[in-house]
């Protein structure tokens, strides 16, 4: 990469940087992107994750905030499963103003593998502990995720390869869905 190019980067804000003297100080993880550029490229970055892939179908710096283990110390080994498949039901519907996910306990409890009675029990604590919402409408039964939810490790603490903003490139907190599960909701 020709230095000029790399300081009329800095220079105009396309790559952050802090000048230091006649230095420039600039973070790895937001070289990255200009050093290994994402168009048509799949490789993976030096932490071994693919930065798109973040997010497919799960924010995956839910997984490394320790609510999987608190979860299933309170409720169960059948509570981390059921409220992780209630954030993927989520994230299938998109982003409607209203995120309520239809509440179907048979096709809940086929997609979890548990029986009915178990995904039932678990749908009552996540809600008795205000990880969900239980909305009774006129149309049927739905759920909501609490947001923001609460957990034990906080997303700045959680490293950029497991899907948290620490070492992350400054523009991380843009992508919606590592946001999502941590604005205020309703």
């Amino acid at each position: 990469m020709n230095t000029e190019v790399l300081r009329r980067w800095l220079r105009s804000g396309k790559l952050p940087g802090v000048k230091v003297g006649s230095d420039w100080r600039v973070n790895s993880a937001d070289l990255e992107p200009f050093l290994n550029p994402a168009g048509g490229s799949d490789k993976t970055t030096a932490g071994g994750e693919n930065p798109k892939k973040m997010c497919f179908r799960f924010p995956k710096w839910l997984e490394f905030s320790g609510l999987p283990r608190q979860l299933n110390e309170k409720f169960g080994a059948q509570a981390w499963p059921v409220f992780k498949k209630l954030i993927e039901l989520d994230f299938e519907i998109g982003k409607p103003r209203d995120r309520m996910l239809p509440l179907n306990m048979a096709e809940l409890a086929e997609r979890t593998g548990y029986d009915e009675q178990i995904v039932a029990a678990m749908i009552k604590q996540l809600q008795l502990h205000k990880f969900i919402k239980h909305h009774q409408i006129k149309s049927g039964e739905f759920v909501s995720i609490v947001t923001p939810i609460k957990t034990p490790r906080l997303i700045l603490d959680i490293s950029y390869e497991h899907g948290g903003v620490k070492g992350a490139p400054s523009k991380a907190l843009d992508n919606s869905c590592m946001r999502r599960y941590l604005e205020p909701g309703d």
